[in-house]
């Protein structure tokens, strides 16, 4: 039977699954707003270079003023669509700091074997993490502003193309927006779109990490530890598995993300002897029936246990159900995984991209067979 801090643990590492699918989700519905403007975007960027084009090429003042005319155009173009995406992500990540305060106090009023009352940050505080809270040294609203002017700068790089090298606007709109045969993924505004799921994963990974910590200081008296777990997939960085089990004082030391895409956690520590008093559950009535005093507090303390003992994600993922392996992995992965086929290094390449099975299957066909698994189409 799990103890209280290996419940809790399981908990958030499970949870961390909830929160990257809704990264993702996060950042189809900004890539979509992206690409609902593009076709005005395209139109006028194409009519702006066939003008400079038709005008002619020079080094002097007359073409650098069309330069800036087609920038401030861009700008005023892209307006709409990077409001209309700041709002999304404002009001998801308030959203979040709401539910991540939810859920937390639910993990722990469910696991904990006395009747407990969570204090709550409140909304304010909870709008003071979102918004003025940085994160890789940045609040949210400078990120939303580089991810603009990033994008922005990009296109006109590209447009500068016309006067360094000459090309045709034919040429330089592939360069922004890539080729319809590669589906876009070729045009520089690809940067943007894969930004949007670093600006996603990211903003998700400070905001639940920091309302979980606002939540762990507002109830100290039973927790006052944290254990830093870096376990969530096989590419982590050598800062964060150099802290992997390391424990701090709550809101001391190492809080992640500790870089871009940075998917660590810190798992709180119960303190069983800090219950004190307070009434059973009903799930432990009969445990501590009759107790009271010192073999009431070691009762407890045997219940909640002591730190969650070093459990790496490949060990703690093969204790999971199919079902749930099935929704991280995929399910041919997960049968390779579970018939030891392969392990979640061998999932990903040296750079952290996830293999094709088709890929899996070219580096070794044996393992497919062993696990009786069809050969993936060509």
């Amino acid at each position: 039977m799990a103890t209280v801090n290996e419940e809790i643990r399981d908990q958030l590492l499970a949870h961390q699954v909830e929160l990257i699918r809704f990264g993702k989700g996060m950042s189809t519905r900004i890539v979509r707003l992206l690409d609902k403007a593009e076709p005005e975007l395209r139109a006028v960027i194409r009519a702006r270079l066939d003008r400079i084009a038709h005008l002619g090429y020079d080094p002097g003042p007359a073409t650098t003023a069309r330069m800036i005319r087609t920038s401030k155009l861009i700008a005023e173009i892209s307006k709409p669509t990077f409001k209309d995406i700041n709002k999304l992500v404002r009001d998801e990540l308030v959203g979040l700091a709401v539910g991540e305060t939810q859920f937390i106090a639910g993990v722990f009023e469910d696991a904990l074997p006395v009747l407990f009352t969570s204090v709550l940050p409140t909304a304010r505080e909870l709008r003071g993490i979102v918004f003025a809270r940085p994160f890789e040294n940045r609040i949210l609203r400078d990120w939303l502003a580089t991810y603009r002017i990033g994008d922005q700068r990009r296109m006109m790089d590209e447009i500068r193309q016309v006067l360094v090298f000459g090309e045709t606007p034919t040429q330089i709109g592939q360069r922004i927006f890539g080729t319809r045969a590669l589906g876009g993924t070729d045009g520089t505004r690809e940067i943007t779109r894969r930004g949007a799921q670093t600006l996603a994963s990211t903003s998700i990974s400070a905001i639940s990490n920091a309302t979980r910590q606002e939540y762990y200081k507002k109830n100290r008296r039973i927790v006052r530890r944290e254990v830093y777990t870096a376990t969530l997939d096989s590419r982590t960085t050598p800062i964060c598995s150099s802290l992997d089990g390391e424990i701090f004082p709550v809101g001391e030391g190492s809080i992640p993300p500790l870089h871009i895409n940075c998917r660590s956690i810190r798992v709180p520590v119960i303190d069983g002897r800090k219950l004190g008093t307070r009434p059973s559950v009903a799930a432990t009535s009969r445990q501590l029936a009759g107790l009271s005093g010192p073999e009431r507090r070691r009762a407890l303390d045997r219940l909640v246990g002591r730190v969650p003992a070093e459990t790496s994600y490949q060990t703690w993922l093969g204790q999971q159900a199919v079902g749930f392996q099935n929704e991280v992995l995929g399910p041919t992965r997960g049968i390779l995984f579970r018939k030891g086929e392969i392990d979640l290094p061998g999932f990903v390449d040296v750079s952290g991209r996830r293999h094709t099975l088709r890929e899996l299957y070219d580096l070794d066909p044996a393992r497919f067979q062993r696990a009786g698994v069809p050969a993936p189409p060509l």
